[in-house]
């Protein structure tokens, strides 16, 4: 099967590339997917640069080539399961699936079958996007807990967790200000149900916010951006109120004067989705499952898809997914 992999970590134009390695075998317990689609998130980029949470998993490859020690890219998918392992009912067999795990950049994975999701008739493109966005908006909100009337700020607000956010927060009669970078990228966001605030990176977004919130600020962030601007985020959040860091789009430190936490009362934490995940029981895993594909199968917004490669141009689809003013997701697909 074809595989895409690194054999160190770095810039993912320069360390991945595509190698030829013999199919997986299903473990007992497991299944295995026959992916046909996959997105490109800035998770799996952050994983290639070494920058994630964990380092990739090296390991000795038989390709085509001969021996090669590298790691699979890729975190989320979904596709087809046709083989299951031993202890594994026979009714998986043929399930269209999303799956959570480690290489999907691959045309097969295998995976515990208790963490596959069953996708049924919802479209491809959507259910390869299931199990990282949608799971990260609704336990970042659950987290928050803000009730009607709050007001949430959202960094990186044209990006797909924004727009899930948006969304699901409506719900919950929370208003958002969604930070763009371009105007271009304002009507966007409004037509969500968001307040555009277009930040100029001058240190404008304090004013703003104050602004848009009659002087308060804003109740709670969510951050996907970290760096140098997480300090204009700390600024326009009221005395008392919570960011929470979720992405490292601009990545380096957060910086967080004492004063805000002294004076202010402001409380500044990190979130991670599999710590997150791995925090609930059964029950409220499942609880949460149950949302989560009700919210996507309504046509959640998103999961917009703007380009699909196929996986063999795994190269044109990483140039294409750092595009700034993408309007949608990029996916790498297999027939």
């Amino acid at each position: 099967m074809r595989a895409v992999v690194f054999e160190r970590h770095g810039d993912p134009a320069e360390v991945l590339r595509q190698v030829t390695v013999p199919e997986p075998r299903p473990a007992p317990g497991e299944v295995r997917v026959r992916v046909l689609a996959r997105p490109v998130n800035p998770s799996d980029l952050l994983f290639v640069r070494g920058e994630y949470g964990r380092h990739g998993d090296f390991r000795e490859l038989e390709t085509s080539e001969g021996p090669l020690r590298a790691a699979f890219a890729g975190f989320e998918g979904a596709g087809v399961v046709d083989a299951v392992g031993p202890g594994v009912p026979g009714a998986y067999l043929g399930a269209h699936v999303a799956v959570p795990a480690d290489g999907t950049w691959r045309e097969y994975v295998t995976a515990p079958a208790r963490d596959v999701y069953r996708t049924g008739a919802l479209p491809l493109r959507a259910a390869a996007q299931l199990t990282v966005n949608p799971f990260t908006a609704a336990l970042l909100l659950d987290r928050l807990a803000l009730g009607p009337g709050r007001t949430l700020l959202l960094t990186a607000g044209g990006s797909a967790v924004a727009r899930i956010l948006v969304h699901m927060a409506a719900a919950r009669r929370v208003r958002c200000l969604a930070v763009v970078r371009r105007p271009s990228a304002a009507s966007a966001v409004e037509a969500l149900g968001a307040v555009p605030l277009v930040a100029d990176g001058t240190g404008s977004l304090p004013r703003m916010v104050r602004e848009a919130t009659g002087g308060h600020g804003a109740d709670a962030a969510l951050d996907a951006v970290a760096g140098a601007p997480g300090l204009d985020v700390l600024r326009s959040v009221r005395p008392g109120g919570r960011v929470v860091v979720y992405g490292m789009l601009a990545g380096g430190p957060v910086p967080v004067p004492a004063e805000e936490l002294v004076f202010r009362g402001l409380r500044v934490e990190g979130f991670w989705l599999p710590t997150a995940l791995g925090e609930l029981d059964a029950a409220a895993r499942g609880e949460l499952t149950r949302r989560v594909l009700a919210e996507v199968t309504g046509g959640l917004p998103g999961l917009e898809v703007e380009a699909a490669y196929g996986l063999e141009r795994f190269g044109e689809a990483l140039a294409h997914a750092v595009r700034t003013g993408r309007s949608g997701k990029v996916l790498l697909t297999t027939g």
